[in-house]
């Protein structure tokens, strides 16, 4: 009886070391170190997110396009026992969100100063727009910043300078 315990768990501590000696935690020199979320240095506001999947890497693009205030109704009347029930105006942003894959025309190291292209296929966007959309990045690591360059075929989308975030 006392053996067979100790079999049992010898085995499953073996199984134990095969399952995590296997592991590797390593990272693949390969991968792209980039930081996951990026923002504009300058005004007009522009995120952007690098989801790394493994054997795939995607890009989502938030662009704040137009902002407008909004003002109450000039005929809406006030009630003078209740002055908080007034509308008051606010600002609406209104963005672009664009999603996509990555392809890249070499695997990038991201030092400083050495440019790397890649085609970005959109398959998913806010608002809604004819899918899939290719566009063509251009971007080069300067000072620990992030030079984007966006564009659709010759015509220009995006170029902004981004700067990390490392907590969002």
């Amino acid at each position: 009886m006392l053996n067979t315990n100790f079999n049992i768990q010898l085995t499953s501590i073996i199984l134990l070391l095969a399952l995590f000696g296997g592991c590797d935690s390593k990272p693949d020199s390969s991968t792209i170190t980039l930081a996951d979320k990026w923002i504009s240095v300058s005004s007009p506001v522009c995120e952007i997110w690098f989801q790394n999947w493994g054997d795939y890497q995607r890009l989502f693009l938030v662009v704040d396009s137009d902002s407008m205030v909004v003002e109450p109704n000039p005929y809406h009347t006030e009630d003078v026992d209740k002055p908080y029930l007034k509308p008051s105006s606010y600002a609406i942003v209104e963005k672009i969100q664009l999603k996509g894959n990555l392809f890249w025309d070499e695997v990038p190291v991201w030092d400083d100063g050495i440019a790397y292209s890649c085609t970005w296929e959109i398959d998913r966007a806010n608002p809604k727009i004819l899918l899939p959309q290719i566009y063509y990045l251009d971007m080069i690591m300067i000072d620990g910043n992030l030079k984007l360059n966006i564009k659709s075929h010759e015509y220009p989308f995006v170029e902004k300078v981004f700067k990390k975030i490392s907590a969002y």
